[in-house]
């Protein structure tokens, strides 16, 4: 199963246009509330985007993808740059996190509910959480995923952090440039100490 994962973002990746796009709104708009700097983990990084920028702004950063094409991009974009970071590509069904590493973790379009735990476990104390990702609803768009195995229903991703204090929290119909629009859940979470 995890080798066709692989194999179908290989050749997502493969597809897309080199030039990087730029991080996550989100991300951008709530850098002020991360800790100024210490160990972030980009999880489900794709081709790095957020990654690449928590780099660039001093953060010691760990990427993690299950697609070896993704990784070599991001690897690639970060040595143009001039930055440092760690690109690993790793199953995140069977990958054990580390307990208390990280300052930051960031999570953007990817969900799988049993990780969400093991998301905040891999906080330290006072590190914070950014996680973002499609809702119910989004079906509609015509774009994106459509399985409600990949789709937040309302109110979820309060439910799935109940161990980090909330610093903000949204959820509905947002622009999603050329693609029109996109229904999504996000957070900004805190751990507790």
């Amino acid at each position: 199963m995890s080798k066709d994962v692989a194999r179908y973002w290989d050749e997502r990746y493969r597809s897309q246009e080199a030039t990087p796009r730029g991080p996550a709104a989100f991300l951008v708009e709530n850098i002020g509330l991360l800790p100024p700097r210490g160990k972030a983990l980009d999880v489900a990084m794709g081709t790095g985007r957020n990654a690449l920028f928590l780099a660039s702004r001093g953060y010691e950063v760990t990427g993690i993808d299950i697609s070896p094409v993704a990784i070599e991009r991001c690897r690639a974009e970060a040595q143009r740059q001039g930055l440092r970071l760690e690109a690993i590509c790793v199953d995140l069904k069977t990958y054990t996190l580390p307990s208390e590493a990280y300052d930051v973790v960031v999570n953007f379009y990817y969900l799988q509910r049993d990780l969400c735990p093991r998301l905040a476990d891999a906080l330290r104390l006072g590190g914070v959480l950014i996680f973002q990702t499609f809702a119910v609803g989004q079906q509609r768009f015509g774009w994106g995923p459509t399985e409600d195995e990949f789709l937040l229903k309302p109110g979820e991703l309060r439910a799935l952090f109940p161990q980090l204090e909330e610093i903000v929290y949204r959820e509905g119909i947002e622009e999603a440039g050329e693609r029109g629009m996109k229904a999504i859940a996000s957070l900004v979470a805190k751990k507790p100490g």
